[in-house]
């Protein structure tokens, strides 16, 4: 009797076993997952999502330099470069003054590089008004004069009032402000006594009204590679044209073109962009755009927008262009694609063409360092080129250069790099030094 009851369970365990394998077995086969598969041709979801941004999120400085003591020390560190500005953001600025022909004496250069100054750096100039979007500036007659550089004079409050300045590097021209000598002497002991942490920068002097400050030592900034994700070419067609039911779409080997018999979208799919054409009537008497860069900026928001970290980096009134390029940890990226660049031409105040990558970032993970050559690496590089003027070299500076991924078109890879302007134009710094090991491309 026990054997027979014994075999019974055995039995009985079996049975519930084979039903529970089964069982788990079906559950298996007929799972539908939640999450979307990852296709080659289809990683990520479109993006399709505009954000507004406000002028302040657009226009920011790009790297503050402080000059203590004979020495300089500076930073492009985002989180300090925040603090700076909320700091600053409830100064009330009045009697603002063109104080240019004071400076003259010892040039614009030596002006800036006064023991007590602290400049912010701006990409390029912009008018005074627009600095009034994170700035309480109570001026109306300067409104239109465009500056690059906002100084902090720590010293001004043993006069009695504190003192900032309006700086034109390109057109060499120097506007005073005043506030209450409190908000200087709290900067000071705020930032300026500690800026000695950051790192120490070399002054190269080009001319009496340009120096380029760049680190005494290497640095290590990582290379990056992202996932991209595509903008909906819908979301182009429905905010580039008034009347998208009326719009009629060809396809291309090189991409699709959309019309509505007036206006054009190209959208080019291996290169990663969208080219709008939107042909305005000519005008004998055709005026500048005051407000170009307000105009560009409210133009990105109501048509797709700001897809990723875009910022204000360059306009040419004469041309009628505005220059908005990607950022990442706030460094500048550069693209020989029109991969990392708003672009827009203006006529008779209206958008003539304009260029917006079809792409996003997404999904980022640092890879690799490699090595920053230091300022003096960087300078002896640029100078050794044939029929250097220093007179044309604006700026040189920390950026990320974009690269496709040839064996995966969902990846890119962004690497560290110097980049300067000479004449108007980028380049990348060629740096060729076996010293620092790592790629020679120059950054980390």
């Amino acid at each position: 009797m026990i054997g027979m009851k014994y075999e019974s369970i055995k039995t009985a365990i079996l049975v519930i076993l084979v039903l529970s394998s089964i069982i788990l077995t079906w559950t298996l086969w007929t799972y539908q997952p939640q999450y979307k598969n990852l296709e080659t041709d289809d990683l990520v979801e479109e993006v399709t999502e505009n954000t507004d941004k406000e002028v302040f999120q657009i226009i920011k400085p790009s790297k503050i330099l402080y000059h203590i003591e004979g020495g300089h020390f500076g930073t492009y560190n985002e989180t300090e470069l925040n603090h700076v500005m909320k700091e600053i953001k409830p100064w009330e600025i009045h009697d603002v003054q063109n104080i240019t022909h004071s400076v003259q004496v010892d040039g614009l250069a030596g002006f800036l590089g006064q023991n007590g100054h602290v400049e912010v750096y701006f990409p390029d100039p912009f008018p005074l008004q627009l600095y009034k979007t994170f700035l309480k500036i109570n001026d109306k007659e300067h409104s239109l004069i465009s500056f690059d550089r906002f100084v902090i004079d720590v010293n001004s409050e043993d006069h009695g009032e504190g003192i900032v300045y309006f700086v034109s590097t390109g057109d060499n021209l120097v506007y005073e402000g005043r506030v209450d000598s409190r908000l200087t002497k709290d900067f000071r002991r705020n930032f300026y006594t500690t800026a000695t942490r950051y790192p120490e920068q070399i002054e190269f002097e080009l001319s009496e009204t340009n120096s380029i400050y760049l680190p005494k030592d290497t640095a290590e900034v990582n290379r990056l590679d992202y996932y991209i994700d595509a903008v909906d070419t819908n979301t182009f067609v429905d905010r580039l044209f008034a009347k998208p039911s009326l719009v009629k779409r060809d396809r291309l080997t090189t991409g699709e073109v959309h019309t509505d018999g007036t206006r054009l979208l190209r959208v080019y799919n291996n290169q990663k962009y969208i080219e709008f054409i939107n042909p305005t009537r000519m005008s004998e008497n055709q005026t500048n755009t005051t407000d170009l860069i307000q105009t560009s900026i409210d133009f990105v928001n109501e048509h797709v927008g700001w897809t990723d970290e875009y910022r204000f980096f360059s306009w040419n009134k004469e041309s009628q262009t505005t220059v908005f390029k990607l950022y990442v940890r706030n460094i500048p990226v550069f693209s020989g694609k029109r991969l990392a660049d708003i672009t827009q031409h203006w006529e008779n105040n209206e958008i003539a063409k304009y260029f917006h990558p079809s792409i996003s970032l997404q999904y980022d993970w640092d890879t690799d360092n490699n090595i920053l050559p230091n300022g003096e690496k960087v300078m002896e590089t640029i100078m050794s080129m044939s029929d250097f003027n220093p007179e044309l070299l604006d700026s040189v500076t920390v950026a990320y250069e974009l690269r496709e991924k040839e064996d995966h078109s969902q990846l890119i890879s962004l690497q560290p790099s110097w980049f300067y302007r000479y004449n108007g134009s980028w380049k990348k710094v060629d740096i060729q030094d076996e010293e620092l090991g790592g790629n020679e491309d120059g950054l980390e």
